[in-house]
């Protein structure tokens, strides 16, 4: 009985500093959640209001990607130039439940990146069962990632394609640990599916996780026991998850097969770009190996902690000053000024009519910043029913949505009839009329598209903003007697 008690006891002993050092490191999470989420609202800085989307009382703060992805969702479809449709749509959704403020779209990030924590524990605990120290280092480690916590300050979709991936992730290994063809096997792989058919909709390559599985099905347990009906169920689904990309991608001549637009979540360095979703991923999937083997290998501890104590130093950075965080990366301060910058706007607007009596319409130099002056500007073209209150700038290839969407170059109009010359059928019907246009290019870096295309350009305005922390001067010129461009 003595032993055995002791027995008990020391079980008991050991038990308990696991679990209170797992209280600890939820609760720590948890803190961390709570901090990103003032970070990314804006709670900690005098910056941000509660009306959407112009969050600042004094200008806008929500961010050029955020913008293009709300612009995107006011127009739902099966997917867009810069990539599948997921993110657009949820936003959609969340519109019609009336959940489409500031406070929410911002809280979204931070709470699935504390999801995604939880998958990077699951997969932790299978790699190193009998040593809980394992999963929590690699929590700990993953968070510490400025990846982690630059996806976690805004909501261009990165943290949701990162969950969903990490998510189908873990129920395929959930699926390929059961046995036989039964009802439970079934379920594992019937979930194993809709995840997958579901992560179609962020990430296109999510389908890659299906033969990953399947492999890991024959060497594991071999042929016979093969979930014949599980694994058909979860390709069906794959099926049907990839239904509305292939059909859209069909009626716009596969173009994101060929697009140059640089996706929702993208981080720039130097001329390259990579997505960001796809980047915490990985950074949930290695984590735990990389931990593991830092607790095997002395060596691997020597280059792992300092490496770890670089990046967290660099993360504590992006969340007390964001205003930090380099060029190419997200930031969640976006553009400050844009309430004043949209009435500045819409005054030069007013005041300066063309030859006609009518006003100019406006034309941004990025896709990003049209969609930002276009949250803030609302503007009806009767000439171009359907037409954002502000265009981007034309360009002769598809680099964004806008290009699917109406724009001021579409000949729509039917041309003037002259004998002698037959060919133009139908023009602009914003042909003779002013523009301004927003850019922050000087006038010797005027793109063609919009010299060429106006009889005479000036500048009337420059108006300094704050963007990403940092101050940038837009300036707005005058564009006279639109001509279209010429070929």
């Amino acid at each position: 009985m003595k032993g055995r008690n002791s027995k008990t006891s020391g079980t008991r002993k050991g038990s308990g500093p696991s679990l209170s050092l797992g209280v600890m490191l939820w609760a720590a999470l948890i803190s961390l959640t709570v901090l990103r989420i003032m970070v990314a609202t804006g709670a900690n800085s005098p910056g941000f209001g509660p009306d959407f989307p112009n969050w600042d009382r004094a200008g806008g703060t929500m961010t050029e990607g955020e913008a293009l992805i709300l612009a995107c969702a006011a127009h739902p479809a099966g997917g867009y130039v810069e990539g599948p449709a997921g993110v657009p749509l949820l936003l959609s959704i969340l519109h019609l439940l009336g959940g489409s403020g500031p406070t929410l779209l911002r809280w979204i990030s931070p709470l699935l990146v504390l999801a995604l924590s939880w998958t990077v524990w699951w997969i932790a605990r299978r790699v190193a069962p009998h040593r809980p120290a394992v999963a929590l280092w690699s929590v700990l480690g993953f968070n510490l990632l400025p990846p982690v916590n630059l996806a976690s300050l805004v909501m261009n979709g990165a943290a949701v394609t990162a969950t969903l991936l990490m998510l189908a992730a873990v129920a395929g290994w959930h699926a390929v640990q059961g046995r036989g063809d039964g009802r439970k096997a079934l379920t594992a792989w019937a979930l194993f599916g809709g995840l997958l058919g579901l992560g179609t909709l962020f990430c296109y390559p999510v389908g890659i996780l299906l033969p990953a599985a399947l492999v890991a099905q024959l060497v594991m347990h071999g042929v016979k026991s093969f979930p014949w009906r599980g694994v058909t169920a979860t390709l069906s689904l794959l099926i049907l998850g990839w239904v509305f990309p292939v059909a859209w991608n069909a009626r716009h001549d596969w173009i994101q097969w060929s697009s140059i637009s640089p996706g929702f979540d993208p981080v720039f360095i130097g001329s390259h770009s990579f997505s960001l979703g796809l980047a915490v991923a990985l950074c949930a999937a290695i984590t735990p190996l990389l931990v593991w083997m830092a607790f095997a290998r002395k060596l691997w501890r020597l280059l792992l902690i300092p490496v770890l104590l670089l990046l967290a130093i660099s993360s504590g950075i992006y969340l007390l000053m964001p205003g930090f965080i380099p060029a190419g990366l997200p930031s969640p301060l976006g553009l400050s000024g844009l309430r004043g910058l949209s009435g500045e706007i819409l005054s030069l607007r007013g005041s300066r009519p063309d030859a006609r009596g009518g006003e100019s319409f406006l034309i941004a130099s990025t896709p990003g910043l049209a969609a930002l002056l276009g949250s803030a500007i609302q503007i009806d073209y009767p000439e171009r029913p359907g037409s954002p209150s502000v265009f981007a700038v034309e360009s002769p290839s598809m680099s964004s949505s806008f290009a699917l969407w109406p724009g001021y170059a579409d000949a729509v109009a039917a041309g003037v009839k002259d004998p002698l010359y037959t060919e133009e059928k139908s023009v602009s019907p914003f042909l003779g009329r002013n523009a301004l246009y927003i850019t922050t290019e000087s006038k010797e870096e005027l793109p063609q598209t919009i010299t060429g295309a106006f009889g005479a350009v000036g500048l009337l305005k420059e108006v300094p903003v704050t963007l990403s922390g940092r101050p940038v001067t837009l300036r707005i010129y005058q564009c006279e007697g639109y001509r279209t461009l010429s070929l």
